[in-house]
């Protein structure tokens, strides 16, 4: 007499129904990944930012699916993502939250921002990220002070986009004779292809012997523009220390060389004042004779510069390239 076949177990049963859940799984997985552009992909997964994504594929080390994709592509959740042929995973993490830092850096420790390594990170002391760190608008590697860091590039995005439309404070150690006409000149200054700089204030501390200290808020001003105009001058920036970004500010708190996480409330309050300071550029451009708080500097103003040159996050190794 034949034998009946046997009904499989729980545990058999178990295992089909996973199968059977896996292979309906496949073509779901897009839900979790949306189809999204490459370069605004890339860039909220923390790989990089949308300008360095766009230098890969056009230098041909970005791949997807073994072709190097058009500008603008989109990826779905099956694309194969390598990058100098090392495979590029992405993580669909709708509600996590960006993690941003304050980070109190050093003259002379720079932030090399195009090939981060979780090692390098460790070298400045920064906790480690599923991602990799972009820096918002750094500083030069000769200078230091102030640094906000971010593992979000789309928050990394619309913070630097507004960035030149905030005022910042830094901190001067002059070297050279510092008098009152010099400090008057500074503060209708133009930089040294004629562009002018918008200086807010310029206060001087005079010291002891022949360092000589000034307070300086400006904005849309590079630090680099600061130390040419003196130079030219004469006058040597021995230090330039970035102590304010907007609303955040750098305490004594935060020793050299740390970090900590930025509050709730210093978020809030940074991309509220970018909102409300583009807000107004926009209607100081549209109506010149309106009355404003915040003016356009002249040719390179604030639409322009962010259009043009404006600031864009990268993430990199973390080096020292000189001596503090």
């Amino acid at each position: 007499m034949p034998r009946r076949p046997s009904r499989p177990g729980p545990a058999r049963q178990g295992a089909h129904r996973k199968d059977a859940k896996s292979r309906a799984g496949r073509g779901q997985r897009s839900e979790a990944l949306p189809a999204q552009r490459i370069q605004k992909l890339l860039s909220a997964a923390g790989v990089g930012s949308r300008r360095e994504v766009e230098r890969w594929i056009r230098e041909g080390r970005l791949q997807v699916n073994g072709e190097v994709p058009a500008l603008g592509a989109k990826l779905e959740a099956r694309d194969r993502i390598t990058l100098d042929g090392r495979p590029v995973r992405l993580h669909a993490d709708k509600g996590k939250e960006a993690r941003v830092l304050l980070f109190h850096r050093s003259p002379g420790d720079a932030l090399d921002l195009k090939a981060a390594t979780s090692r390098a990170a460790e070298l400045l002391n920064l906790p480690r990220s599923s991602g990799r760190w972009l820096a918002i608008q750094p500083m030069p590697p000769v200078d230091g002070g102030l640094e906000i860091l971010t593992d979000d590039g789309s928050w990394a995005h619309r913070i630097s986009q507004g960035a030149h439309a905030l005022t910042v404070d830094y901190v001067l150690r002059m070297r050279g004779p510092l008098t009152p006409p010099l400090i008057e000149e500074f503060r209708a200054a133009t930089d040294c292809e004629g562009d002018p700089m918008s200086i807010v204030k310029a206060e001087a501390q005079i010291g002891e012997g022949f360092n000589h200290w000034l307070n300086v808020t400006v904005r849309a001003t590079r630090s680099a523009q600061v130390r040419h105009w003196w130079a030219a001058r004469g006058i040597i920036v021995s230090r330039l220390m970035r102590v304010r970004f907007g609303p955040v500010h750098l305490s004594r708190e935060l020793p050299r060389g740390h970090s900590r996480a930025m509050l709730p409330s210093e978020r809030n309050a940074l991309v509220n004042e970018i909102d409300a300071a583009k807000a107004e550029f926009k209607a100081a451009a549209e109506n010149p004779g309106a009355a404003s708080s915040i003016a356009p500097t002249g040719p390179a103003s604030y639409e322009s510069r962010v259009r043009g040159s404006g600031p864009t996050p990268e993430a990199g190794r973390i080096g020292r390239s000189g001596p503090v």
